[in-house]
């Protein structure tokens, strides 16, 4: 009996590894990732532009770090072009909200830089957020996170009650120069051919960490779903 449970426990691993390798070599862990990065509010900008007063930065991972100063550079970006305050939400430590505070005003930041610091998840945060900034549940505020993390943010925000809420998806820049090793002085073994597709070099084993970080995420979606949070 337990043989056989296993041997059905392994043949659904093996479908479900088998699946993430076919689609790592399509563009649908693309569009999957790109529309977590859709901001849900966004079709309220059709009836008026939208002119953020606020914003409200969701801190990533430590500092340095890629999420954290992805994050900072948008919301650096939308501080100095909308003249507006920051808020940085990010769990209390030693030493973050100082050096992204640091960061945010060697980058030309000169408005009001807060800080808040309760809540360690999505929605304790934004909860922490409504309690310590009341006067942010009526003001226009645009929202900085990772792409794959913005539907489920901004959804927060709206449960929480804040009225006038967008969200800015922290995307990297795509390069934009050949990379193709063609008459590149390479050395090595001859006798070995040279991997020239870019899609079996790069674009395949970052689809399949595209599908790690968007299949967390429906799942945390799911979850917090039916836990009545968005």
């Amino acid at each position: 009996m337990i043989k056989k449970i296993l041997n059905r426990f392994f043949v659904v691993l093996g479908v479900i590894f088998a699946l993430f390798l076919i689609l790592g070599v399509t563009s649908v862990p693309f569009y999957m990732h790109y529309n977590l990065g859709i901001d849900p509010n966004h079709d309220y900008d059709t009836v008026q532009p939208f002119e953020p007063q606020h914003v409200i930065m969701m801190g990533g991972a430590g500092m340095p770090s890629a999420s954290n100063l992805m994050r900072l550079y948008y919301t650096a970006g939308l501080s100095k072009n909308y003249d507006c305050p920051v808020t940085i939400v990010h769990p209390q430590d030693s030493i973050c909200h100082v050096e992204m505070f640091d960061y945010l005003v060697n980058q030309g930041v000169t408005r009001e830089i807060f800080h808040d610091t309760i809540g360690t998840n999505t929605r304790s945060q934004v909860l922490g957020l409504a309690e310590n900034f009341p006067e942010l549940l009526t003001t226009n505020i645009i929202v900085v996170t990772s792409p794959e993390h913005l539907k489920r943010t901004i959804k927060c925000f709206n449960k929480a009650g804040f009225q006038q809420v967008r969200g800015m998806a922290a995307y990297e820049g795509t390069v934009d120069f050949n990379l193709s090793l063609e008459n590149q002085r390479l050395k090595g073994r001859e006798d070995v051919p040279n991997v020239e597709s870019t899609n079996l070099r790069y674009t395949f084993w970052n689809y399949l960490k595209l599908e790690i970080d968007t299949y967390r995420e429906y799942l945390a979606l799911f979850y917090y779903r039916i836990k009545g949070w968005i």
